[in-house]
């Protein structure tokens, strides 16, 4: 498994430049002119070519990100989670390229790279629903059952059924966002999020983990949640085949 070889992190820059390999053929094309950073970004259209007037007193570093908006999950295939039970699942998030400039205490976010679009919808009813993009998944239990590993954040899911009926959703909001990202020997890793249903009349528990996944020993901390986590937030969180209910 491998996160296609970008150096997260600091870099250096040679004088000859840094280009950083993309998946579906894009690249990356970093390099100094006097006090302005020139980024370059390479695809099958040609070349687009960004200046920032930064200086030469700070250092440039790349980190990975999530969607800005949470996404609707759709399971590929049905699921059905009995009383008493718990789905422990990883989703397949594709992840963005985000270059910063400045110190390891203060950065400036000058360009983020989406290397896969997702499509937008919405979420809920007009009145209290909310703009997302869509993401259908099989939801695996193991890593090793994905394959776009060059360009995705795993992200492990916990739902726990804590009713008394099987939990059959045909949609949920995953608010990624949320999630911190992590570097293993796995692969890109969120951090976790662990989901207790309590009926479909009910408001679901939902709890975004501050720490890697336990079962993960060699991760590294790259990246901070892209948002801070609205502690009032009371929304949907799942949508079910016959009527949409708060849970």
């Amino acid at each position: 498994m491998t996160d296609f070889q970008i150096p997260w992190g600091r870099i250096e820059l040679p004088d000859s430049g840094f280009i950083i390999p993309l998946p579906g053929e894009q690249s990356v094309r970093l390099r100094r002119v006097r006090n302005e950073l020139i980024i370059t970004r390479i695809s099958e259209s040609g070349e687009t070519e960004s200046r920032f007037i930064t200086g030469n007193e700070h250092s440039v570093f790349l980190e990975p990100g999530l969607p800005d908006l949470p996404v609707i999950l759709k399971p590929s295939q049905y699921i059905s989670i009995l009383p008493s039970r718990k789905l422990d699942a990883f989703v397949e998030v594709p992840f963005t390229l985000r270059i910063f400039f400045g110190s390891k205490q203060k950065k400036i976010m000058l360009m983020e790279i989406v290397l896969k679009e997702l499509s937008r919808s919405f979420f809920g009813n007009p009145e209290n629903g909310e703009f997302a993009y869509f993401l259908e998944s099989p939801l695996c239990c193991s890593i090793a059952d994905y394959s776009a590993f060059e360009s995705s954040v795993y992200c492990p899911l916990s739902i726990v059924n804590k009713s008394d009926q099987n939990l059959e959703f045909e949609k949920m909001i995953f608010r990624v966002p949320y999630l911190s990202i992590y570097k293993s020997s796995s692969g890109l890793i969120g951090s976790p999020v662990n989901i207790t249903f309590h009926g479909q009349e009910q408001i679901s528990q939902i709890v975004y983990r501050k720490t890697p996944p336990n079962t993960v020993e060699d991760s590294v901390f790259l990246a901070p949640p892209g948002a801070a986590e609205d502690k009032n937030l009371i929304r949907r969180s799942f949508y079910f085949f016959k009527n949409l209910y708060t849970g």
